[in-house]
Formats: C-alpha cells, structure tokens, sequence
C-alpha cells in the first residue's frame, strides 16, 4: 500500500540497463550514472501536475564504491546497495530551487575504485522541454485511467521536443506495470542514438498500443513515461562499461481495466485523519476509515493509499513511518516532522484524498510518578488451573513491571510463571507451591509504586469453575442469520454433556426488551455440519413441554411467557464430545432483537473434573457500523476459571476469510452488575495471548500487527457480558470467542 516509485535513470539489459527498467545483477557492476529529474503527475484529462512522490530528485550510481565529488569538490557518499549490488544516492526535493541548491548544474565527477576518472556533463540546464502528459486514449474517471481489457487501445503522448537535439542523445521510454506484481504487460522505449543494443530512431515514440487481453479486469496499473536528455555518454573510459549524465522529465498516471459492464465502486473515507500533537521523540497516528462497496478492503485487496507530508508523498519504510489498517505513525517525532498530513486511497474504482490534518509540537510533559488505579485481584482457582494477575498503571512512559510473591520477586520459566515484568502476569498448573501472597512494583524514571496484595488460593474441589452458559444477544435483519457453536470436551475428561439450547424472541419482550423478533427458529448442528435437532416453535409439540420446561428451570434459564410463544428451544441430553453449533433465524422475515442461548445442563451434584465441559463458546456475525455484538457467558463451580476472549476481523484471513471483515475490532468486558473490568483495542502481539490461543487450540493470528481484540483474565464464579464493535465507525464481520484456559 506503499510505494517509493521514482523516475529513474534507466539502463539496457546489455550494459546494466542505460535505458531499460531493471538491470540484471551481472550487469550492473560495468553502470555509472548522475542524473537530475523532475517529475510529475496526471489524473485527468488536464495538465500533470508536480509528482507528490517526488517531483525533484537527485540520484548517483557506481558499479563501485568510488569519491563521488559534486562541482564545487564537495565530496558526496553513495552508499552501497544490496538490491542490485551498486553503490548510490537517490535524494528527493519538494521544489527545484531545493535540489539545484543542493546539486548545483556542473561537472560531477567519480574516480577511485579502481576505474579511470570520469566526468558527468550536466552544466548545461537540458531538461527536456516537453512535460510528458497523455493527451488521447482512454477515459479519465475519478482521477484514474480506465481501459477496456476486451479492446486494443492506443494512449498518445506529448512529443518530446528536444528530443536529439540538446546535450549528445535523446531517449524516451514507456511502461505499465501490474500495481500488485511490477509485471510490465506493456512497455517501449527509442533513443536517437545507437547505444546498449536500442536501434536509433530520428524520432520520439508518441503512441504505445495496449493490445486486448494484456490487462486483467478489474486490476489496478501504474504508467509511466519518461523522457531524457543525455548529456554525457561514455562507453570507453570504462572498459565493458558505461557512464551516463542525464537530465530526466518523467510523468506517473494510474491505469484501471474495467471492461465494459463492470462496476468497480470508488473508495470511500469513514473516517477522516484528525489534528495530533506529539512531544519530540515520541510517536503519533494519524488514523484513517477507508471501505470500497461498503465493506474494509483486505490485506490482498488491489488497493492503495499514500501518505503525504506538506504535499509530498512519504515512503512508509516501517521504521520513521509506519502504518496499521491505512493510519499513519510517525516514530521519533522531530520539530521537522511538525505539518500538514493527507492520504491519497487508490482502487480500480478510481482515487481519492483525505481532508489534510496538522501534526504540532508540543512541549514534553513534565515526568510523573506511577500510580495504580487497576489493583490485582485475590484468586481462589482449583488445583492445577491457570491464573491470571493484572494490573493497570499510569505515569510517564516507560513503565517497568517485577511481580513479586510473598515479597519475593518471581521468575519468569519457574513454578510455570510467565509475564513476572509485565502488566499481567501468567501462572500456568496453579499448586500449593504457587499458592501465596502476590504484588507488582511498578518503576520509571520519576519513582516506584506497589501495588496492593492479592492472594492465590489453590483448592482441591470436585466443583471446579468452568464455562455454563453463552448467551448471544443481536438483531436479525431480513434474509439474516447467526451462527453460534460450542465446543465440548477438555484435555483428561470423558463422557457425553446435556446441552439446553434456546432462540428466544416473544419473551424478551417480557422482560422490557424491545423490538424483539416475533417467530425465530433454530437448528443444531454436530461437528460435521449434520443437522441433529431443529424447532420453530418450542411449545407446539404438547408431549414435549414438560421435558422441556424442567430443563429450563434445571439450568436458571427465564422461563418463556407460556406454550403459545414463538420462541424456539430443544434439549440434547447425550451429546458425545466434539464441535456443535446453532443457526438462528426469523421465520418468513420475521425481524428484530433475539437472544440465542446455550446452557451446560449437567445435572447439580454430577459434575466432577473429570466430565466433559464447555470449553468454548463463539459467535460469527456482522456488526453493523455503530452497532454492537453482545455476547453473555457464565462462570459456574466453586472456584474461578480463567478465559480467553478473543475478537477477531482482520485475523480471519488466517482461516480464508479476507473480505467483508471488521477492520478494527473492539473488546469491552463487564461484569453482572454492568461493571466494566477490562477492555482491550488492538492486541499488539502480546505474546500471553499468543501463548494462551496456542494452549487452547485457536487459530493463530498470522498477522502479528492486525488490529484484532483479545483479553485473558481470571474470574470468580458469576455472569459477564463482552462486547464487540467496529472502532472508527467500521463494520463487518467478527468472531466473539470465549475459551476456557486449562
């Protein structure tokens, strides 16, 4: 999404590519070049104008590392190059004022390195007149080429009017290239003179002919044009080798191959870049909402956006400047970084800009101490469980974090404890030895803070805290459904489970719930999508309704508004150990509010550690833009149980869904009592939470910088509600997860 494109001076496969695009490695060593360009843009049928990726460059190259010396003797590095195994500088500049100020015009010049000197021409200004710009062939909309792919089309150009004659040859050249591969499907290049293997033309290419079937539909292109005046060309300083001066105007367009019918939307901005201020040397983002059709574009989605700084456009290398979801970050910020930001987003639909936002300098706060407002919690977990302390700290950034037990400090590997310097701290196969008093020391620069104590109880108990119940509260739109599932088993244990399952709409109106749905329905599926129960109506079949009420009421289920109503249940007495899942429906359109529910019915007294238990619980559904995805769950046994709770959008091209997900998920998690007792926004690859999706067999993330929600966290006994959004007004479709964590 990216792209440090530039108009280079271009070399022949036969002598490390004077007039060709790429060079061949073994080439590349006989190659010396200087050159001066200017560069620029085009999006419509007017006049090009100046290129935001760099409309003025300076670039040098050396087969070898020589003294590279500018006119006035001052001596310029090229540093070496892995890529292509030569020695360069390659310089952008905002204005041409900028880069004659920095390389004036003169003789530039190269020696050492065991070549003869040589000498590069550019005294004489020798830009070429023309500006290159297409002038017929095609048809612009919203700022992109589009060409039929079914048909020939012919692009013309400017004649290029000093085409030989000024400095000692003229070249032109022509590309188009896939956006997402660099394959050139189309290209030509002239030079006035018989140089590299070119036959020499008296004449400047004007047409390039895009023959039908070289582009794909609905691809994306980037064209270039360029036209040179050389000014130096030497072929015998350097035996087998070539040097070259050149003065460079080259034009950049985008090219979009719709055949005729097709109907590529343009990108739209849901979310505009805000002002930001930032202290020198720290970081700040600018976020931005982009959808195509409606819906978040993909990782593999033909689109692109460029970041640009006071109008020129930034290269995004990942270090200075990086970016997550299409937002920009500007790492180690400096008074030069303080300006104006915008983004430019491409599609085959065609391009647009974002409103321009303004980073300013701030003054660095004054250093503060830590504080713990999020103190750790007391545990009391059964033999052998996995425990979760947490804590949240404020104060000057960096904070560091020692866990101490019984006022000693813990060691990360030992007694299972992992995350003893971080904010949460992991205890895997809690025992009698891990049982104890525990706190976290938290230091910066200004002071420490201790946190308070928290007490990890280990009990042998036959009731221990496990996963009773899901519940999942959404609206159904018309031709909708949702799919909830469940997993049974868990490491060591055996025997079938009793399952209570309910798509209830009438009686939550009973409750003060409103617009709920008026019929839904439902069917159970076992693990190889067989569909083993199904009910419209829970009370229609009068034999089955006392059954049914006793599981309802066995469970702490609220109890439906009477046989009449239209909510749908069915109780699976015996199921075997293995994936399970429900589809929820309206019936005939049926719309509005429904709640799907799934309770553990193991009978009281039955359970012991060794049955089966719900060892995950999920839903899949789209969440509109601005809406929310509920999702409730019990904890139920003696003691707590700790979780996993995961929203993933992005994450789901792990499994083969990269379209139509939600770009930026949000996790918030509340307690019975509407309490909110943590929250999560991007799990930036905390490796915890890696560690715990491993451990219970979760799909693993693939992208470790994906904007995804994940929480782990330890709690008593008790109802919880999580739930899911799009942050910055996003939309589209998540999986809610819950995993109980052995």
């Amino acid at each position: 999404m990216n792209s440090n494109l530039r108009f280079r001076v271009l070399v022949s496969a036969a002598v490390a590519g004077v007039f060709g695009w790429a060079a061949p490695a073994a080439h590349a060593q006989a190659f010396y070049s200087v050159s001066k360009s200017q560069g620029y843009f085009q999006n419509s049928s007017g006049a090009p104008v100046a290129d935001p990726s760099q409309p003025f460059n300076f670039s040098a190259s050396a087969a070898v590392n020589t003294t590279f010396t500018a006119p006035a003797g001052t001596v310029i590095p090229l540093n070496f190059s892995s890529g292509d195994q030569s020695y360069k500088t390659d310089l952008p500049f905002a204005t041409k004022a900028d880069l004659d100020a920095a390389f004036p015009n003169g003789v530039y010049r190269m020696s050492g390195g065991g070549i003869a000197p040589l000498s590069f021409n550019l005294a004489t200004e020798n830009y070429p007149a023309a500006t290159p710009q297409i002038t017929s062939g095609g048809t612009w909309v919203n700022g992109v080429l589009v060409v039929n792919p079914a048909q020939t089309t012919t692009l013309t150009f400017t004649t290029f009017a000093t085409y030989a004659t000024a400095g000692v040859a003229g070249h032109m050249e022509i590309r188009i290239r896939d956006f997402s591969s660099s394959a050139e499907p189309v290209s030509n290049q002239a030079a006035s003179v018989a140089v590299a293997g070119i036959t020499p033309s008296s004449t400047p290419l004007t047409t390039i002919v895009i023959p039908a079937g070289a582009l794909t539909n609905g691809r994306l292109y980037t064209g270039e044009v360029q036209f040179d005046t050389i000014t130096t060309l030497d072929t015998t300083t350097v035996s087998g080798g070539v040097a070259v001066g050149i003065f460079t105007k080259g034009l950049r367009f985008y090219v979009s191959a719709q055949a005729t019918g097709s109907n590529f939307p343009l990108p739209v901005i849901i979310a505009q870049p805000t002002n930001q201020t930032a202290v020198a040397g720290g970081r700040a983002t600018f976020n931005l909402g982009v959808t195509v059709g409606g819906v978040a574009p993909t990782p593999n989605s033909s689109l692109s956006i460029f970041w640009s700084f006071n109008g020129q456009q930034l290269n995004i290398d990942g270090n200075k400047y990086s970016f997550i979801g299409g937002g920009l970050t500007i790492n180690n910020v400096m008074a030069a970084d303080a300006g104006s930001y915008s983004a430019m987003i491409i599609a085959p639909g065609g391009l647009v800009t974002s409103s321009t936002a303004t980073l300013t300098l701030g003054a660095a706060p004054t250093p503060v101490a830590p504080t713990i407002p999020g103190q750790p919690v007391s545990k009391n977990v059964s033999t052998g469980s996995t425990v979760v302390f947490s804590v949240v700290a404020n104060g000057s950034v960096p904070l560091t974090y020692q866990w101490r037990k019984d006022g000693q400090n813990v060691a990360n590997g030992v007694n299972g404890v992992s995350g003893g310097n971080g904010a949460t701290l992991v205890i895997n196969g809690a025992n009698a030895t891990t049982a104890g008093v525990y706190s976290v020391v938290v230091t910066n620069s200004v002071n420490s803070a201790t946190s308070s104590n928290a007490t990890l109880t280990v009990t042998s108990t036959n009731d221990p805290g496990r996963l009773t119940n899901l519940s999942v509260l959404t609206d159904i739109t018309a031709g909708s459904s949702f799919t909830v599932g469940t997993v049974i088993g868990g490491a060591g244990t055996s025997g079938s489970k009793a399952l209570v399952v309910r798509a209830v709409g009438p009686s939550l109106g009973a409750l003060g719930v409103p617009g709920t749905i008026g019929d839904p329905q439902l069917t159970f599926f076992n693990g190889s999508s067989v569909a083993v129960a199904s009910n419209d109506n829970w009370g229609s079949d009068a034999s089955t309704v006392t059954a049914l009420t006793n599981a309802m009421v066995s469970v702490g289920a609220f109890a439906f508004t009477g046989s009449a109503s239209k909510d749908a249940m069915v109780f699976q007495p015996s199921l075997t150990p293995g994936n399970y899942s429900v589809a929820v429906s309206g019936v005939s359109g049926s719309t509005g509010t429904a709640i799907a529910e799934i309770y553990d019915a193991t009978p009281v007294g039955t359970f012991t550690p060794l049955s089966s238990r719900l060892v995950n619980v999920s839903v899949l559904k789209s969440i509109p833009s601005g809406g929310l995805l509920t999702l409730g769950f019990t904890i139920g046994g003696a003691t707590a149980k700790t979780v996993l709770i995961r929203v993933v959008g992005p994450g789901l091209a792990a499994v083969g869904v990269t379209s139509g997900t939600l770009a930026d998920p949000q996790l918030t998690l509340f307690n019975s009592l509407s309490t909110q007792i943590a929250s999560n926004d991007d799990w930036g690859a905390d490796p915890q939470l890696i560690n715990a999706g491993a451990r219970v067999n979760a799909f693993a993330i693939g992208n470790t910088q994906s904007k995804d929600a994940m929480l782990i966290v330890t709690l008593p006994a008790g109802g919880y509600t999580a739930q899911a959004k799009g942050g910055g007004g996003t939309s589209g479709l998540a999986i809610v997860e819950v995993y109980e964590v052995p």
